[in-house]
């Protein structure tokens, strides 16, 4: 038969566009930036015990969650879950591989599928700008391979990375060259959307500002309506079609603990000055106690958030200042053009101050939350960029000498990171696994304990199912955390009490009296009922295994 191709052509017309995408000079930095992203997260991931160690609280509950799905447990009808379930959907087919092997290796398969998700995020990112050019793709694409708080988010599962990736799909299939595409594309972009809503509610920001895009943009009032309509209804089938089956079997459940008890729970207080360390990216040169470092290495807040240690130090001035002069470029660059800025950048800048504002505005604070803001504040950074650089677009010399230092920028921060990562290390939990037989009914505040242990069984009957101590806490009291003062609920003590009385062994993490309501009464019975077993070295670190004491 006729060849495929003439000769002398690149291949089949599929490959040769894929070649000219990737090897156009904005391919190559969307292609440059995502190998670099991927080799600094991977390179976490080396680090002694951060495969299959202890290093977050949040990856137990979600994995663990996602196998007693796979055993037939429902989240928020058998077991407490403060999340929406997309997280456990995602992570159904990483169960089974707990099941048929151990959950130290579904942990790791885990760990390495949300790297694979975070850096994603850096060529979708870059396909929304490529149109641009050369330089507002590197900055794109470059900021957010080194964002420091979206590397410390990708070492584990965490919800940022998948929200961020199905967030940035959306909008992907949305926007083309700029601008909004077709109604039938709008109706996969809001599918992609409404899904990143089951992973984490926050994906209503985005979700929302593209609804005003469509409404706003385009000739016709009603041709705005009917894309804005067919929109919707792909936002709602997104989020509905996934959600649906939890809902049906517990509706009170789910709404309550879902919304309001993640909204209404008290916490421990973060300055605003560390939480814009955070968004600006100056943890790479603040160390725990928030004071200026170029040498702080794993005493860094990046290497410490990568150990899920979040400070609460007020760090001073410096983040005001840098997150001053951030907003100073971002206003000087889309203002350089009023009428430049396509409906992409301006939604991209209306995204990312929504994220900023949510984050700095939130009752919580964690390490991964700028993760949220991070691809929207690369994107505006970008365009931003683009524009200041347009000055010189008769002068190739100069933009080809702007996108060389930006290329130098990204590499030596790149450096710096792989520097503050090297002496990182998560305590191996295999000395406490000897002492808990396979089988037993283990109860702990942080699963991941058990998990990473290979103690994480199937549910049995009598044996509580408690995969998060908080969310257990949130649910009984409806909505107090210890810190807002659980521990005067004697329904919610009493309840504990009834749970940690049916284990045969309990593991309590150093952090346990922030997710147990622990009173004077409480604590006397359990030293009364359980006695604690020798560990000995770095085990310590992960807090203290109890053995019911035999009547």
């Amino acid at each position: 038969g006729r060849p495929a191709t003439a000769p002398g052509t690149a291949g089949p017309p599929a490959v040769a566009r894929l070649r000219a995408y990737w090897l156009a000079p904005p391919g190559l930095a969307m292609l440059a930036a995502t190998l670099l992203a991927l080799a600094i997260r991977l390179y976490t991931l080396t680090r002694p015990g951060y495969l299959t160690g202890v290093t977050e609280y949040d990856d137990g509950v979600y994995l663990g969650g996602a196998i007693r799905l796979l055993q037939g447990s429902l989240p928020y009808h058998d077991f407490a879950f403060v999340q929406p379930p997309g997280i456990l959907l995602l992570m159904a087919p990483v169960a089974v591989l707990g099941k048929v092997s151990a959950t130290t290796h579904a942990m790791a398969a885990a760990r390495l599928l949300t790297v694979l998700a975070s850096t994603a995020c850096v060529p979708l990112a870059g396909s929304l700008v490529r149109y641009r050019g050369v330089l507002v793709t590197l900055v794109t694409c470059g900021l957010l391979a080194i964002y420091p708080d979206d590397i410390a988010t990708a070492h584990t599962l965490i919800l940022e990375p998948w929200l961020n990736l199905f967030c940035l799909l959306g909008v992907c299939i949305a926007f083309r060259r700029g601008r909004l595409a077709s109604s039938r594309r709008l109706v996969w972009a809001g599918v992609a959307i409404g899904f990143a809503g089951t992973v984490k509610y926050w994906a209503a920001l985005p979700a929302v500002l593209l609804l005003a895009v469509c409404l706003l943009t385009g000739n016709g009032w009603a041709g705005r309506v009917r894309r804005a309509g067919t929109y919707t209804l792909g936002v709602i089938a997104g989020f509905v079609v996934p959600v649906l089956p939890f809902f049906a079997f517990a509706p009170a459940a789910f709404v309550h603990s879902t919304l309001f008890d993640q909204a209404t729970r008290a916490n421990s207080y973060v300055p605003v000055s560390l939480r814009l360390a955070h968004l600006t990216g100056l943890i790479d040169v603040l160390n725990g106690g928030g004071h200026f470092s170029l040498t702080a290495g794993v005493h860094s807040l990046l290497a410490d958030s990568g150990a899920a240690a979040t400070s609460n130090a007020s760090v001073g001035w410096l983040p005001y200042a840098v997150a001053l002069l951030g907003a100073g470029v971002l206003a000087i660059g889309y203002l350089w053009e009023p009428g430049r800025p396509s409906p992409l950048e301006w939604y991209v800048l209306a995204t990312a101050v929504a994220t900023v504002a949510a984050v700095l505005g939130y009752s919580a604070f964690f390490y991964h939350y700028p993760a949220f803001a991070a691809p929207w504040l690369a994107l505006s950074a970008g365009c931003a960029v683009g524009a200041l650089a347009s000055g010189f677009a008769g002068r190739p010399q100069v933009r080809r000498a702007l996108i060389g230092c930006c290329a130098v920028v990204v590499l030596a921060v790149a450096a710096f990171q792989v520097s503050e990562l090297r002496g990182l290390r998560a305590t191996s939990v295999y000395p406490d696994r000897a002492l808990i037989p396979a089988g037993s009914c283990v109860v702990s505040d942080q699963i991941s304990l058990a998990i990473a242990a290979n103690r994480f069984t199937a549910a049995r009957p009598g044996c509580p199912d408690v995969l998060d101590g908080l969310a257990q806490t949130l649910v009984l009291s409806n909505g107090v955390s210890v810190q807002g003062g659980a521990a005067s609920h004697p329904a919610v003590v009493a309840a504990w009490q009834s749970i940690l009385s049916r284990a045969d062994y309990v593991w309590l993490s150093p952090s346990n009296a922030r997710r147990i309501p622990w009173t004077p009464e409480l604590t006397s019975w359990f030293a009364a009922n359980f006695q604690p077993l020798q560990v000995h070295g770095q085990a310590r670190r992960l807090g203290q295994v109890y053995e019911r004491v035999q009547s």
